[in-house]
């Protein structure tokens, strides 16, 4: 899809984006999604994504959203139980929130739209549904997210294309998972064949959701494939112990924290590149992921081939699906030589 002329009104817009989406919504196999990518579909500071019943606004102007317009039109496009709009001001990130919307069954004056339900947390209760979760499906594979929660829902969206390539890759591979988060590419590598899959990742509670996501899809995992640590620390002594892998995903945050004196320039592939390259077997492939503005492709390739010193070869290059109109992510498969 390439980008174009925003609508006149929102409503034009909403219809616009839900017909450029027709076959991600004719797919049987995939009802999670993003419906309105705002910066190059007409509305620059709203996004809306699909989980399943669910549609999930995020709004980040101080000025006031046309509520009314976007769920009466979201309700007609699309079979949404719950509409979630998260207001999100740019001075203050965390004063964000949510207010639901469900389909109602009493039907307004005109007897042409659903009535709609305004369902506020309480002051006692702020955060109230934030870690409800609920299952969506993608090429066949289940994943458990949270559609109300604050920041992402423990799925991105925009990886979409980088499961897909996983899964076609992994067959008969050991995959070390660096960076984990929920786990959704291993279990993607584990769907394609991997012989086994390693995550490593610093947070305890991610870990537990990357089982909690193999176990949905009955694909086999246990503590031994979960590695709570620090990607700096696990690196380096992976390297000395000798150990080895056929593949590798390297997804790092856009900007990584300060860890142990070492202050890393953004995803920090000068370092991350050259641990991961010493762990490949030879001929193992590396797929990283960089979501840096100021940076360019070719750049960051540039980067990654010096930090292996040559050993990283391009393989195969992506982005992000057609329901991100703008391309953001960019994707690189290596193949170590």
């Amino acid at each position: 899809m390439q980008a174009h002329v925003p609508a006149a009104n929102l409503e034009q817009a909403l219809h616009y984006a839900w017909d450029r989406r027709q076959l991600l919504h004719d797919d049987p196999d995939i009802d999670v999604y993003r419906i309105f990518h705002g910066f190059s579909e007409g509305r620059a500071d709203l996004d809306i994504e699909k989980f399943g019943p669910v549609a999930r606004v995020v709004w980040k102007s101080e000025r006031e959203l046309e509520t009314d317009v976007l769920c009466r039109t979201l309700f007609e496009l699309g079979d949404f139980e719950t509409i979630a709009v998260r207001c999100v001001h740019r001075r203050n990130p965390t004063t964000s929130l949510v207010e639901l919307f469900r389909r109602d069954s009493t039907m307004s004056p005109s007897g042409l739209e659903p009535a709609l339900t305004p369902m506020r947390p309480s002051a006692s209760e702020p955060d109230a549904g934030t870690e409800t979760e609920i299952q969506v499906r993608e090429f066949g594979l289940r994943f458990l997210v949270r559609p109300f929660a604050d920041g992402n829902s423990g799925l991105f969206l925009d990886a979409r294309p980088a499961r897909q390539w996983i899964s076609e890759h992994s067959h008969h591979r050991r995959v070390l998972n660096l960076f984990a988060y929920t786990g959704s590419l291993g279990v993607a590598a584990a769907a394609g064949g991997a012989t086994a899959v390693t995550h490593v990742d610093g947070k305890h509670n991610a870990l537990e959701r990357t089982r909690a996501n193999h176990e949905l899809n009955d694909l086999p995992i246990d503590d031994r494939s979960l590695l709570r640590g620090n990607i700096y620390t696990h690196l380096p002594k992976a390297v000395q112990h000798g150990q080895r892998f056929d593949a590798v995903i390297l997804d790092p945050p856009p900007q990584l924290p300060r860890v142990r004196g070492h202050k890393p320039k953004g995803q920090d592939y000068t370092t991350l590149a050259r641990y991961a390259t010493d762990v490949l077997e030879e001929d193992g492939w590396l797929l990283s992921f960089f979501s840096r503005y100021g940076q360019s492709r070719d750049e960051y390739e540039t980067q990654v081939t010096a930090a292996s010193d040559g050993r990283l070869q391009p393989w195969w290059r992506g982005t992000s699906g057609d329901d991100f109109p703008e391309e953001k992510l960019r994707l690189t498969a290596w193949i170590k030589r």
